[in-house]
C-alpha cells in the first residue's frame, strides 16, 4: 500500500483537493493518503519548501510526496520527481525540493515527460505517483537531470567580517510565530558562544535564546506577567523562530500584527565583537 501526501495552496473550500484524492483512488485504490496542507499561502514556493522540509523524517521508506504549489502547467518550465532520503518528491522545478537537496543531494531527479493527457500540473503527479507506486523506475518516466532550481533570495547572509547574520522571515505559523531562515547549526558556527543583539521593531531588542517557550527569569516576574513579550527559540526544525509568548493570533496578536514584521522581511543579528567586550 503506497502513501501519498499532498502538500498545496488549493485551500479546503472549493472542490480541488477531493478531485485530486478521487483521482487518487481511482489509479491505487489501496492507496493512504495523508493531507499535509492545503493552506500554503498562495504561488508561495519558500512557505511549500518550509513545511516539505519540516515532513521530510516522519515518513518511512517509498513514500510519494505530491508537492503542487505555484504549479501553473504552461508557466513552470519543467516538472520533477526527485528520489531523496529513500522517499519520492513531484513538484514544479521552481525552488520548491531546492531545501532538501542543498542538505544533501539526491539520488535521482527526472524531468517529467508530459503527455497529451495531462491537463494540469496536479494530473501529471498524480499519473506519475501510480506509476511509481506500481515499481516503474523513475528514470523511465523524463529525463534525468544534475540538479533541481534552488533559491537564491531567500539564503542568510554573514557580513561585518562574520559578526552579522541578515536573515529573512521565511513563514509564519498557525500560532502567528515568525521561522527565520537561521538554522541553528549556522547560528552557533558564526556566534561562536558570542552575546549577541536582534532588534525588533523600535521596542525590542533580543539577546537570548530561550530554551523553551517559558525559559523565562521567574525570580524577577511571574510567567503570567511575561505574556505578550517577544522571545527567540530554536524551533523543532532547529530554525530561529520568533515569537510572542501566550499570544493568541486572533485575539491578542502576533508577530505580524503587533511587530509589524512578515514574510520576506529582514532581520539583522549582531555578534559581540572585542572592541565591545
Amino acid at each position: 500500500m503506497s502513501i501519498i501526501t499532498l502538500t498545496t495552496d488549493f485551500g479546503i473550500k472549493d472542490h480541488f483537493v477531493a478531485v485530486a484524492k478521487g483521482k487518487l483512488l481511482s489509479l491505487m485504490p489501496n492507496c493512504q493518503i495523508i493531507d499535509v496542507s492545503h493552506k500554503v499561502d498562495f504561488y508561495n514556493i519558500t512557505n511549500a519548501s518550509y513545511i516539505v522540509n519540516g515532513i521530510c523524517d516522519a515518513f518511512p521508506k517509498d513514500t510519494i510526496h505530491i508537492v503542487c504549489v505555484d504549479a501553473e502547467l504552461y508557466e513552470v518550465e519543467s516538472f520533477i520527481a526527485l528520489h531523496w532520503n529513500d522517499q519520492y518528491f513531484l513538484a514544479p522545478n521552481n525552488g520548491i525540493l531546492g531545501t532538501l537537496t542543498e542538505q544533501y543531494p539526491s539520488d535521482l531527479i527526472v524531468e517529467l515527460e508530459i503527455s497529451d493527457s495531462v491537463k494540469c500540473a496536479m494530473d501529471l503527479f498524480i499519473q506519475t505517483a501510480s506509476k511509481i507506486s506500481s515499481g516503474e523506475k523513475l528514470e523511465n518516466l523524463g529525463k534525468v537531470v544534475e540538479s533541481c532550481v534552488t533559491f537564491v533570495d531567500v539564503k542568510p547572509i554573514v557580513a561585518n567580517d562574520g559578526n552579522v547574520i541578515r536573515g529573512t522571515i521565511i513563514y509564519e505559523d498557525h500560532y502567528g510565530n515568525a521561522v527565520i531562515n537561521v538554522s541553528k547549526s549556522m547560528f552557533n558556527e558564526v556566534g561562536r558562544g558570542r552575546n549577541f543583539r536582534m532588534s525588533v521593531g523600535t521596542r525590542y531588542k533580543i539577546s537570548r535564546i530561550n530554551k523553551f517557550y517559558s525559559d523565562f527569569n521567574l525570580e524577577v516576574k511571574t510567567l503570567k506577567d511575561y505574556e505578550g513579550d517577544a522571545l527567540l527559540i530554536f524551533n523543532e526544525l532547529d530554525f530561529l523562530q520568533l515569537s510572542l509568548y501566550k499570544s493568541n493570533p486572533v485575539k491578542t496578536g502576533s508577530v505580524k500584527s503587533l511587530l509589524g514584521l512578515t514574510y520576506r522581511d529582514s532581520v539583522t543579528i549582531e555578534f559581540e565583537t572585542k572592541e565591545q567586550e
